[in-house]
């Protein structure tokens, strides 16, 4: 109701009532300044793309591998390793970072760059893509920094991507390769050694010449002989992408699944193993080491527990049954040291992821 004066109508007066403003969301507010400088970090230009090579890099010679041992002692890569949650699950997780959102237009900018967005992106909760991680290798590379941990942190963000990073498995295959033509050089002139008293590194004259005349021999390392499955074909085809090259693989052959390797299906297919017997794959799908344990059927996974809930130490069958299927008993063993804390599934996710 109203009362009518001179024509008009004015609402009686009412009370006041104060809304109590809320209290400001501590954590809300640190998310949106990460956002932020995420969002500053990557508008930064720092130029085109670092070129990348396909043999041995021709700067990585004596006196680049002594910076390298230098800069990867005093790079921060600690962070890589407590991201790994149900691994060290009494880890602080909240921890702080100081982050930049200006870098200098040099390749060690880039890297420290691509380092800290790769952090933030983790601290967001935000997947990375092929092309996220691809900017991490290239920028490592390009200032000469080759690290046997750092790729291999990499590869446990590629490997469950879809479709499936064939350049980062690629790229990364192309990084171990140089690592392990480094440990060849070293067994023909000795060992890059650290006084521990001093701190000085010591490159043995020649090392990086032997280093490059050992590359084109050097395999993955450990990406190449651990963690791989051992397959065969039953029906159907397959084409199997290793090193950038195409194998098509039909009935009655064999195949090696490899961490760096990619499976494809272009129609229906039935696979071989050993152990779990026959491994249904559907047309289009497209098969690593990071996704194979989702082709297993009911009972098949439950066979795979089954294995990983009797496995005893080094040396025992159930052990070398599951370290000889480890991407498809990988879910397994790591849903049994969550539970259960055991040294030896412990042991085991260390060597798939690479550690």
């Amino acid at each position: 109701m109203c009362a009518v004066l001179l024509g008009g109508c004015v609402a009686r007066s009412q009370p006041v009532v104060s809304t109590p403003t809320p209290a400001p969301d501590p954590a809300l507010a640190r998310e949106q300044g990460m956002a932020r400088d995420l969002e500053q970090m990557l508008a930064q230009d720092l130029g085109s793309l670092p070129a990348v090579t396909s043999g041995y890099p021709a700067q990585l010679d004596d006196a680049a591998l002594r910076v390298m041992v230098e800069r990867r002692q005093g790079l921060s890569f600690w962070a890589f390793y407590e991201e790994i949650e149900w691994l060290l699950p009494y880890v602080t997780m909240d921890f702080e970072r100081t982050t930049r959102t200006r870098y200098e237009a040099t390749p060690l900018g880039r890297l420290e760059r691509e380092l800290d967005a790769h952090h933030l992106r983790w601290s967001l909760h935000r997947p990375e893509t092929g092309d996220t991680l691809l900017a991490l290798m290239h920028a490592a590379e390009a200032t000469l920094l080759y690290d046997w941990e750092f790729a291999a942190h990499v590869w446990t963000h590629a490997r469950e991507l879809q479709p499936a990073p064939v350049a980062v498995f690629e790229r990364l295959d192309h990084h171990f390769r140089v690592i392990r033509a480094l440990h060849m050089g070293a067994d023909i002139t000795g060992p890059i050694v650290r006084d521990i008293k001093t701190g000085e590194i010591e490159v043995p004259p020649g090392i990086a010449a032997a280093a490059a005349r050992a590359f084109p021999d050097a395999d993955a390392g450990r990406f190449d002989s651990e963690g791989a499955l051992a397959l065969s074909v039953l029906r159907g085809r397959v084409v199997l992408l290793h090193r950038g090259r195409k194998q098509v693989v039909t009935a009655g052959e064999e195949l090696v699944l490899r961490r760096l390797d990619v499976l494809r299906a272009q129609a229906a297919a039935t696979l071989g193993h050993t152990v779990l017997g026959a491994i249904e794959v559907a047309a289009g799908s497209e098969i690593t080491a990071g996704n194979a344990a989702k082709l297993l059927l009911p009972g098949q996974r439950e066979q795979v527990a089954r294995m990983v809930e009797t496995m005893g130490g080094p040396g025992s069958e159930p052990r070398e049954s599951i370290e000889a299927m480890l991407p498809f008993a990988y879910p397994w063993v790591r849903a049994d040291y969550v539970n259960s804390g055991r040294e030896s599934s412990r042991e085991i996710i260390r060597e798939f992821d690479g550690q």
